[in-house]
């Protein structure tokens, strides 16, 4: 990535160069008017979300640098003025190197496993479930694991909930009330039975309860079900101070398990 913005860096001062060596007052040359459009699609494209997920740049600061990029499409068109090409130009290259490339030098380094994460969830429907994930995978990407594994996990029981409540809280509560009456088999020692009649109800039910429900739903199945306890048995661990560390490895077994269970499940589209 600092390779990526060195480089980024290099070209808006080449073109800068160059525009300042045309005698004319307006720019009608085709190839900057070319070398512009790619600079501002670069940017848009990759390097902005890039810089955000590596150095936690702040919001503002990136679209301070995405209004200028795309400015630069706004004078590619033929005949602009030569000194807004240089003043445009100028705004993008003066800042760089302190508001963003000695971020990315400050920046704590990430594996290449850990900057899998935002692939791994990268492509859920919901804008707004999908930034509090991409706020738990920055977390994770800068070491704080711990705050990375709750995030995730209430990301997740949120989901599971609102499927809930879409399929309706009387399933829900039917199926409790069935399972707590199993004398023999996987259910017979499920105590719970539930009565909610609203989310916020429904997020009163400890999260244990609501996945012992859920696979007697038919939405997981038993393994599912174990792998989810493990998640968040590890949840509980990283919510209270203990020598127990989590680990890069489990940290990746962990998002990988929420996203194929829970996310990318169809019995939990939205």
């Amino acid at each position: 990535m600092l390779d990526r913005a060195k480089v980024f860096l290099t070209e808006l001062k080449e073109l800068r160069k160059e525009v300042k060596t045309e005698k004319v007052t307006q720019i009608s040359k085709k190839h900057l008017s070319e070398r512009a459009e790619r600079l501002e699609s670069q940017w848009c494209t990759s390097l902005s979300g890039e810089f955000s997920q590596s150095a936690g740049i702040a919001p503002e600061i990136l679209e301070k640098y995405t209004e200028r990029c795309s400015r630069l499409i706004a004078l590619s068109s033929p005949n602009n003025l030569k000194s807004s090409y240089i003043e445009t130009l100028d705004g993008l290259i003066k800042p760089f190197r302190s508001e963003l490339i000695l971020a990315l030098q400050r920046a704590p380094s990430v594996s290449g496993s850990l900057a899998l994460l935002h692939k791994i969830l990268g492509t859920l429907p919901d804008p707004q479930e999908n930034e509090y994930l991409k706020e738990a995978c920055s977390c994770a990407q800068r070491g704080f694991f711990r705050a990375g594994v709750i995030l995730g996990c209430c990301a997740t029981m949120d989901r599971i909930q609102r499927r809930i409540e879409q399929l309706g809280f009387g399933k829900f509560n039917v199926a409790s009330v069935q399972m707590a009456g199993q004398q023999k088999g996987r259910f017979k020692r499920f105590s719970s039975p539930q009565n909610v009649n609203s989310l916020s109800e429904l997020r009163e039910v400890f999260d244990a309860a609501v996945l012992w429900v859920i696979e007697g739903m038919g939405m997981i199945d038993s393994n599912q079900h174990t792998r989810l306890s493990s998640c968040f048995e590890m949840r509980c661990q990283c919510a209270h101070p203990g020598d127990a560390i989590v680990t890069e490895f489990n940290l990746m077994s962990f998002f990988s398990d929420i996203n194929q269970i829970i996310f990318q499940n169809p019995m939990f589209k939205l």
